[in-house]
């Protein structure tokens, strides 16, 4: 009888998986995209691409030390939430006081890479960023749900340091791509807070969703907020930042966002709210190839 034999995956390979856990490199990918939107927004004639590929390496860093350091304040919180339970703290394979160690030192190479090779505005901000995540919007997490609009700043800001590492200066088209991000993130974090209720009260968490048993208040801010990103995301078409194909583009998907709001707001089912989710994810993406192909067609054609 032949005997399959299993290879042990080597500790070190392991390890390395739980830093990237830690660093939470899937949802840094939707705020690299937000950077490319507000950094292909705001090119102008002296912009060079290779600040991009630094600014996004900075802001890799930077966010992921923040992403290292929120999980690193809240561990007490994630052993008691089912889907945090096997996070690499809670689950003891690195220990509290790695994470903070590492949290602060990829922080730093963030900051370090953004000031040398980048610029002092986007050093700036970014630094502003980090430092609001972890002390302001963390903190309110357990005392307000207001802790979801407050942390939006820190959470559009990314798309703030594309246009500043792209033009050196906070342009219109950067509050507009802020605004975009702030109004955004609100039915992103509204829904999945709403599909992870329960885990977010065990945690402690109080979201919009805490003491809304039925989901009448997260559906109705929900569709607010959807209502919202049709005149933001177009508003870059109108105030001359942006051609026809981004405002098409930019209105089609709008309009399915506000479809989805609007079954979530009439069934108030977890599947529902779960796709709300699940399109907020596509969105920005979608919304930065229509600023790419908008910038294209500009100056190619």
């Amino acid at each position: 009888m032949k005997i399959n034999r299993v290879i042990p995956t080597p500790s070190h390979t392991l390890a390395l998986a739980d830093y990237f856990a830690l660093i939470k490199s899937r949802l840094l990918l939707l705020v690299l995209i937000s950077v490319c939107m507000g950094f292909f927004i705001s090119l102008i004639e002296e912009t060079s691409l290779i600040s991009l590929l630094w600014t996004l390496i900075g802001v890799y860093c930077v966010g992921g030390g923040a992403n290292t350091l929120n999980q690193w304040i809240e561990i007490d919180s994630d052993i008691l939430m089912a889907r945090t339970q096997n996070r690499p703290l809670p689950s003891k394979r690195i220990t509290p006081r790695s994470a903070l160690i590492f949290g602060l030192a990829i922080s730093l190479v963030g900051f370090i890479i953004i000031a040398l090779l980048v610029n002092a505005i986007t050093l700036l901000i970014s630094f502003l960023s980090w430092l609001s995540y972890l002390i302001i919007y963390t903190p309110l997490k357990k005392r307000t749900p207001l802790n979801t609009w407050i942390g939006a700043v820190p959470g559009s800001l990314p798309a703030v340091l594309g246009c500043t590492a792209a033009s050196g200066k906070v342009s219109e088209p950067a509050f507009i791509i802020f605004l975009i991000l702030f109004v955004w993130q609100m039915p992103h974090f509204f829904a999945i807070s709403w599909v992870y209720r329960q885990d977010y009260l065990k945690g402690g968490f109080k979201m919009l969703s805490w003491n809304d048993d039925l989901g009448t208040t997260t559906s109705r801010h929900i569709f607010i907020h959807s209502l919202l990103l049709l005149p933001v995301s177009t508003s870059l078409f109108f105030l001359g930042h942006s051609g026809l194909v981004y405002f098409l583009i930019a209105i089609t998907i709008s309009l399915i966002f506000i479809f989805y709001s609007v079954i979530f707001y009439k069934s108030l089912t977890i599947k529902a709210a779960k796709k709300v989710f699940c399109f907020s994810i596509i969105y920005l993406p979608i919304l930065f190839i229509a600023i790419i192909f908008d910038k294209f067609i500009i100056y190619f054609l």
